[in-house]
């Protein structure tokens, strides 16, 4: 039921963003250049902040400390801030190009009213979410359900590899037979595969995730905490429970940030591909995308693989209070 009104909200979303951009697109036309870009730039921003705020208050429990309600406020308030910015954009641009009268309405009171009803939204559909266990489950997290996770991404990449070999295969039989051809149907599969398999480790690491969550209780607040003590070193005071918890934290962030990298590896070998592909036919992407994603790359990296080592290091520091946590609950 979650993974449906889950689907049913992202094709609802993207339904609403096409229609406010249509609507632009036909009654702005007449507009000032820059009121025009700007209202079809700040458009999406009607819809999508809402489907954050959603997002938000469905997935962490705001209920569950001050600080975390506080978090979920300052959200809404950028992105009310935002709406603001956009309807103003909105406006003036339907003023200059002399819109009808209800097409600013409708998209400025639409964006209003969506961001109104996001956070309630959001917490019915967190209500369906199962309670947490008093006791974690950390089968979740265990040898097993790595192994299980790590044979899922083998089997689509071998499957996806066979899958993109025996396209390229029928394009190559269907089609002329020149080195170029060839070449572009070799990068052809091998994107394809990449991608597959990146959006597979995306998806079976949502266990992972949802794990990680729970070691805090389900707030975010209590689990910004946790990164500061685990990954940054900072002094942070935590009770006794807390710091049990911590403990869990950090075992499971490094099973995450390790996931995570495998994604990103995967899904930028699979970009590689299609950056060749493009210089092949002379069709260069942008210059400065592809040095943002080197960028990106050198980043994000190395910050991964220095928290992964701290999160580890802290777990070997504080064996004694999951080891006395562990036997007082047996």
């Amino acid at each position: 039921m979650r993974v449906v009104v889950y689907v049913l909200m992202i094709v609802v979303a993207t339904a609403l963003t096409l229609g406010a951009a249509l609507l632009i697109v036909f009654n702005f036309a007449d507009a000032d250049r820059t009121l025009r870009i700007g209202s079809a730039t700040a458009a999406p921003f009607l819809v999508m902040g809402p489907v954050v705020i959603g997002g938000l208050a469905g997935y962490w429990d705001h209920r569950a400390s001050r600080e975390s309600r506080r978090l979920l406020g300052w959200w809404f308030t950028g992105v009310a801030a935002i709406d603001v910015i956009a309807a103003a954009f909105i406006v003036l641009a339907a003023m200059s190009a002399r819109a009808p009268v209800w097409v600013p309405i409708l998209l400025v009171v639409g964006g209003a009213v969506l961001l109104g009803v996001a956070r309630p939204l959001g917490a019915l559909f967190r209500r369906t979410e199962p309670p947490m266990s008093p006791v974690p489950d950390r089968s979740v997290t265990e040898a097993p359900a790595v192994r299980r996770a790590v044979r899922a991404i083998v089997v689509t990449f071998v499957v996806s590899a066979v899958v993109a070999s025996i396209v390229a295969g029928v394009i190559l039989t269907v089609g002329h037979r020149d080195p170029g051809d060839v070449a572009q149907s070799v990068l052809l599969a091998g994107q394809l595969t990449f991608t597959a398999t990146a959006v597979a480790a995306a998806l079976v690491s949502l266990p992972f995730s949802g794990a990680l969550r729970d070691t805090g209780g389900r707030d975010i607040a209590r689990l910004r905490r946790f990164a500061k003590v685990v990954l940054q070193g900072k002094p942070v005071q935590l009770d006794d429970a807390e710091t049990w918890s911590s403990v869990e934290y950090a075992t499971t962030i490094q099973l995450v940030l390790q996931f995570q990298l495998v994604y990103v590896g995967l899904l930028y070998t699979g970009i590689t591909f299609q950056f060749v592909s493009s210089a092949l036919r002379g069709q260069v992407s942008s210059v400065f995308f592809l040095a943002g994603l080197v960028v990106v790359l050198v980043v994000i990296v190395p910050l991964a693989v220095r928290r992964i080592r701290r999160a580890h290091r802290y777990v070997r520091q504080h064996e004694h209070a999951a080891d006395t946590r562990t036997s007082a609950a047996t």
